[in-house]
């Protein structure tokens, strides 16, 4: 049996916002286990980050959309193609919840022809990339969603007003259980899917540094620092950072207001590669 210890990491691919930023990414997390990966959103610059990050395109067992946001999904063609270039001749398998994620992913690479991929792949891995999607009802209870390779796939709605559907997503694999929020404000949802998590990669706004309206739909530090506590989660990793931090000075502020809300375990503020390693717990 694979020592769960060594087992998984999770690889920061982008923890960026839709505002263009050198040093960060659009969204993108994976949750690398003994035998392949899965990704958590897939927004701009993520493909080039799997492989600055040394990932194997050809497995990866699936993406996992959270919403249609442009900086969570922007690059999704641009990974399928990727991915087809590296000799993966299977169609990439994308979850997400009906309505626009899906639809978008079911079309992003219909406005490329067949000449547009003409001599780019070896032919074994067919003549062009493709995308099948998993589509399903987002519920507002944790609901498993899917199970690719190994890794199980749990769902939740969240509240990312007055955008939807917004979920996040639990990955279980080999042992350790890893939550990433996607946007949202601090809710319930994400709060029931966290208990007992090994990691939770929630998205987290500086409260003071940001408006009134911009909390409305999304979870200011304390709110998450709050939530990990409650949910009983073992590290926290804050992401999607707006203001994105610009110093070691200013990282500490969101670490501080985390704190602030009660979560006493350790605290990362997302970097784009970072690597994070995830043992497992007794349950």
């Amino acid at each position: 049996m694979v020592d769960a210890v060594a087992a998984v990491e999770v690889v920061l691919l982008g923890t960026g916002t839709p505002v263009p930023d050198p040093d960060r990414c659009g969204s993108g997390t994976a949750v690398v286990g003994p035998d392949g990966w899965v990704l958590v959103d897939c927004g701009r610059g993520v493909t080039q980050r799997t492989m600055q990050a040394g990932l194997d395109l050809t497995m990866l067992h699936g993406v996992l959309l959270t919403h249609h946001h442009s900086d969570h999904v922007s690059d999704l063609a641009t990974l399928a193609i990727a991915r087809w270039c590296a000799g993966a001749g299977s169609p990439l398998r994308v979850v997400a919840p009906g309505g626009r994620s899906s639809a978008f992913a079911r079309t992003c690479l219909d406005s490329f022809d067949d000449q547009a991929f003409y001599g780019q792949a070896d032919p074994s891995a067919g003549p062009r990339p493709s995308i099948e999607v998993r589509e399903f009802d987002p519920a507002p209870e944790p609901t498993e969603v899917a199970n690719l390779a190994g890794f199980a796939i749990t769902s939740v709605l969240v509240d990312h007003h007055p955008i939807e559907a917004a979920v996040g997503y639990r990955v279980d694999v080999a042992g350790v259980r890893i939550v990433v929020s996607g946007d949202t404000a601090a809710c319930q949802g994400i709060e029931s899917m966290a208990c007992d998590a090994d990691l939770l990669i929630h998205e987290a706004l500086l409260s003071r540094a940001v408006s009134a309206a911009a909390l409305e739909w999304n979870a200011g530090a304390e709110t998450v620092g709050a939530l990990a506590d409650r949910a009983g989660a073992a590290r926290l990793v804050l992401t999607h950072l707006l203001p994105p931090p610009a110093n070691a000075r200013h990282e500490q502020a969101f670490v501080a207001e985390a704190r602030a809300g009660g979560f006493e375990g350790p605290i990362d503020v997302a970097a784009d590669l970072a690597r994070i390693p995830v043992p497992g717990r007794n349950r």
